[in-house]
């Protein structure tokens, strides 16, 4: 994996937890996280083969026809002008990839130990703290002591809560959830740095410990909502 120079890179962010990843793997990787967004947000990507010629586009698919894995650019790469040429190119002929504003897919380049970056407003404490107050419906008691203060962290953050709302509204859909749901007295969220997301039943409710500062599971609510209902 390569990376456009722009001068001396920062101490943080990608360049501090860049992982080694083959080009094959950046592909595979980088396609499977951008493949419900719009072409236009599609990453932007240089692949040198082995012939030595080099191309940039959009990344639009990786796949396998036959028995040849294949991967899809889009032609050109500009900003305000979708692909009009569509380049089908080996991944066996690639030798080398290079990944054009990587910081914006840091958490895929990242292995997943860096979130994605925010984009739009950034959420604050306070917003959270009124949009998911708990009740008796859902009691939610987030540990805002461990949770790191930044954008990235509090964006995963929303996210989380949100996840844990829509989970709780899919248990409660039926008289046996409704009743499962009912001992449970809160539901806790902390920071566990370096963990994967896990849902733990106490004695005063559940606990759901995830890392706040890593890419949070692609399909969240699913995983949110079968962590709670294993445990219920």
């Amino acid at each position: 994996m390569t990376a456009p120079h722009t001068g001396s890179p920062p101490a943080g962010g990608l360049w501090a937890r860049a992982a080694p990843l083959a080009p094959d793997s950046v592909l595979r990787a980088l396609a499977a996280a951008c493949a419900d967004t719009e072409i236009a947000g599609r990453p932007v990507v240089r692949l040198r083969l082995a012939s030595g010629q080099v191309e940039t586009g959009r990344l639009i698919r990786v796949g396998v026809e036959r028995t040849d894995e294949v991967v899809v650019l889009g032609l050109p790469a500009e900003r305000h002008r979708p692909p009009d040429e569509a380049l089908y190119v080996r991944v066996r002929s690639v030798v080398a990839v290079g990944v054009l504003e990587a910081e914006q897919h840091r958490d895929v380049l990242s292995g997943g130990t860096l979130a994605a970056p925010v984009t739009g407003e950034p959420v604050t404490r306070l917003a959270l703290r009124r949009r998911y107050a708990p009740t008796a419906e859902l009691p939610l008691r987030p540990d805002w002591d461990t949770c790191p203060d930044t954008p990235e962290a509090l964006a995963n953050l929303a996210a989380v809560l949100e996840a844990v709302r829509t989970a709780a509204d899919a248990v409660r859909a039926d008289a046996l959830g409704r009743q499962a749901w009912a001992a449970v007295g809160a539901v806790r969220l902390a920071h566990r740095p370096g963990e994967p997301l896990t849902v733990r039943r106490g004695p005063d409710g559940l606990t759901l410990a995830v890392d706040l500062i890593a890419a949070l599971p692609r399909h969240l609510t699913d995983e949110v909502t079968r962590g709670i209902e294993s445990v219920l």
